[in-house]
């Protein structure tokens, strides 16, 4: 790398994510981009769904491994008995397991290796996205973001808390955060209801609504509808409001934030082969998701 580092960058989930389950050259395409920064912050909205997303799954692996006894039984259960509305969950499943097959010789050794990798995944890899990171911004806090992954028995028992922000016995501020920020969810509202339909997608759609309670006298009671799990991407983007560059594999949803924003957008494409595609702020309007 030559040149100047950039300062800041704001790291989303689908980056967390494909930095942990995805394929060495695209971990070592979003590492070179990182590269550039000085910082890399993120939310704790991020790192919950992270929790969710990849290490839930582990978990459910471990069972499956427990259940077959083999890791070949796992990998053809995922890819051919999954249900199509688990489909995320195999997206994630998937290229887990393929990280136990380079150098595997035989079933035996790679399901040990599977339980094995799997374990550690569990055990630290919370901690060790927290570590790879300088910072989550303070605005939007999530409570079970901050509970660490238990290791109960193991290889088979695994405590990660809750996941809704309604179980939480009151521990969960995120109410108080928006409060906090009602100008900007303002602003941000009236943005969102002002988009062509065109850019508007199913998620757009519910952060609209959920917005709109939040400005119109219902925020006091928005931990009900469990925030982290049904409008993450808008909590994020009110979390990284004050970092100008931010850094996704998702153009759907990060299009309509970071133009509201006025922050500059990073895409890394699913091919590594490919660059990253640069939309900069001064570039506006940028093109809908369906003309992309």
């Amino acid at each position: 790398m030559t040149g100047r580092r950039r300062v800041v960058v704001f790291v989303d989930t689908s980056i967390l994510v494909a930095k942990v389950i995805r394929e060495p050259p695209v971990r070592a395409r979003i590492k070179s981009w990182l590269d550039r920064f000085q910082l890399k912050v993120s939310g704790r909205v991020a790192l919950q769904e992270f929790k969710s997303r990849v290490l839930r799954d582990a978990a459910y692996l471990l069972y499956k491994l427990n259940q077959s006894g083999t890791y070949m039984a796992t990998l053809h259960h995922v890819t051919n008995v999954l249900p199509r509305q688990l489909q995320r969950k195999q997206r994630i499943c998937l290229p887990l397991l393929h990280q136990i097959l380079p150098g595997g010789t035989s079933d035996q050794e790679l399901t040990e290796r599977a339980r094995l990798y799997l374990r550690t995944l569990l055990v630290y890899g919370q901690k060790q996205v927290e570590l790879e990171l300088d910072a989550f911004q303070p605005s939007i806090t999530c409570y079970w973001s901050t509970v660490p992954v238990v290791e109960k028995r193991r290889y088979s028992d695994y405590d990660f808390g809750d996941r809704k922000c309604s179980k939480s016995r009151g521990r969960c501020q995120i109410s108080e955060d928006l409060r906090a920020r009602m100008p900007l969810c303002r602003r941000l509202l009236a943005f969102l209801q002002a988009l062509p339909p065109e850019r508007v997608t199913t998620e757009i759609d519910h952060a609209r609504i959920f917005l709109d309670k939040v400005v119109n006298g219902e925020v006091g009671r928005i931990n009900e509808e469990d925030p982290c799990l049904t409008a993450g991407d808008l909590l994020l983007a009110l979390d990284s409001e004050p970092v100008r560059e931010f850094y996704t594999m998702n153009y759907r949803e990060s299009q309509a934030y970071c133009d509201a924003l006025a922050q500059n957008l990073t895409i890394r494409p699913n091919d590594p082969a490919r660059d990253e595609e640069e939309y900069l702020a001064s570039a506006r309007p940028w093109p809908s998701p369906s003309a992309r």
